[in-house]
């Protein structure tokens, strides 16, 4: 007999098949509050989406389907991130600084750049004030910053870095500036994430 979901995770479920997020959907329902990211979150630091092919919801970053990941008795088992990150799931941040050379916001260019790299990503509501939030592994997050200082973009036909700065912030700080970031977005918007 097949277990029964509850009635965030049936309504989560039909929001993902009308083109939403599952994740989104069940972290309104009962999780902890949006301003709240990372792994210590009910779903374990996974965002899960659904699909169509399987009809089961896998997550975008580590790639288990979420009922692997609640295959136990206990918790979630929490996400391990991007495969770059080598099963750590410990995270660090990068904070990085546009270049001011740049005659419009790169957001969406610095972040694709980062994701290209296989072992960093630009969380949700991670882009103010010219500055872009990067969470890493500590194992690979050296090697991170040196490919995220060679990222150049073209002004008036030459060459110039994307980003002025590159700096290195704890787990504590990098959710400081996620929780800051929301704030501000909720502040601007009035409404959720």
């Amino acid at each position: 007999m097949p277990k029964k979901q509850s009635t965030a995770a049936q309504r989560a479920r039909e929001a993902a098949r009308q083109g939403g997020k599952y994740t989104r959907a069940l972290r309104t329902a009962d999780g902890p509050p949006p301003g709240a990211p990372g792994p210590d979150d009910a779903y374990g630091g996974h965002e899960f989406e659904y699909e169509s092919s399987t009809d089961l919801f896998r997550c975008t970053e580590c790639r288990v389907y979420e009922v692997a990941a609640r295959d136990t008795n206990g918790p979630i088992t929490p996400c391990t991130g991007l495969v770059g990150y080598g099963g750590d799931t410990e995270r660090v941040y990068l904070l990085l600084t546009q270049n001011p050379a740049l005659q419009h916001s790169h957001a969406a260019f610095l972040a694709t750049k980062v994701r290209i790299t296989g072992i960093g990503r630009a969380p949700r509501i991670s882009w103010r004030n010219e500055k872009l939030l990067v969470e890493s592994a500590p194992s690979v997050v050296a090697e991170l910053a040196r490919q995220v200082e060679l990222i150049t973009t073209t002004v008036e036909d030459r060459q110039v870095p994307a980003v002025a700065s590159v700096e290195r912030l704890t787990a504590e700080a990098g959710r400081a500036v996620l929780a800051e970031n929301y704030a501000a977005y909720v502040a601007e918007y009035g409404e959720d994430a």
